[in-house]
């Protein structure tokens, strides 16, 4: 399993004295889904000995979520310089699509770029990257309310609102995830998500740039 393939570096190392202890990557998620989202995130973390994700739900939309990362970002460098603290290896942005408007999505990507910072979309919604666990998430899925129906369907999904992960149907599962992901993430659909001049590019996941960075070494 990757789980077991990606030991994290170590402390000390050649130094010839004392224990080693794991050097923790640490990441910074900032996310307008308040469970679903969040779950998922923690399930990926309790895989890997040598990853801490910090995780900052917030009712924003995509230019919001990006204002408050870089803010977030800013303030842990000037809290923890000179200190010899590990900063955040890398920062995210996770938002749907949902009903925000182009503008939002151009404005956070912007932002983003300008910060170091990367912006993860789910089209319609994260659902499609629970799907592709079991199976390439369908062409015709680009409305919320299909994709999250399934998601129940498939017992992805469950408890108040729909919205709590089984995530034992995930785990060690990754890399199939990605190859599924990538299938409907064509060509066509990575020009418009790249360009972002529109907002009819789903299904699509850009989840599986979390999920190969969080497994790498």
């Amino acid at each position: 399993m990757m789980a077991e393939r990606h030991k994290g570096r170590l402390l000390g190392a050649g130094r010839g004295r004392g224990p080693q202890r794991r050097r923790k990557r640490r990441y910074l998620v900032v996310t307008n889904g308040e469970v679903t989202e969040p779950e998922y995130l923690r399930g990926l973390e309790s895989e890997l000995d040598d990853v801490v994700v910090e995780i900052r739900p917030v009712r924003r939309d995509p230019a919001g979520l990006a204002k408050y990362a870089k803010d977030l970002v800013g303030k842990e460098r000037m809290a923890n310089s000179g200190r010899g603290v590990d900063g955040f290896r890398r920062t995210f942005v996770i938002t749907d699509v949902d009903e925000f408007t182009v503008r939002s999505f151009q404005n956070a990507d912007r932002i983003c770029k300008d910060s170091g910072i990367e912006l993860i979309i789910s089209n319609p919604c994260f659902e499609v990257w629970l799907i592709d666990y079991e199976m390439v998430c369908p062409e015709g899925f680009t409305q919320t309310r299909i994709v999250e129906h399934k998601a129940k369907q498939m017992g992805l999904v469950g408890g108040a609102g729909d919205k709590n992960i089984d995530y034992e149907k995930l785990r060690g599962r990754h890399e199939s995830a990605c190859k599924n992901a990538g299938v409907h993430n064509a060509r066509k659909r990575q020009q418009r998500r790249q360009r972002l001049d529109t907002v009819d590019f789903g299904p699509w996941t850009d989840m599986p740039v979390i999920a190969e960075e969080f497994m790498s070494a």
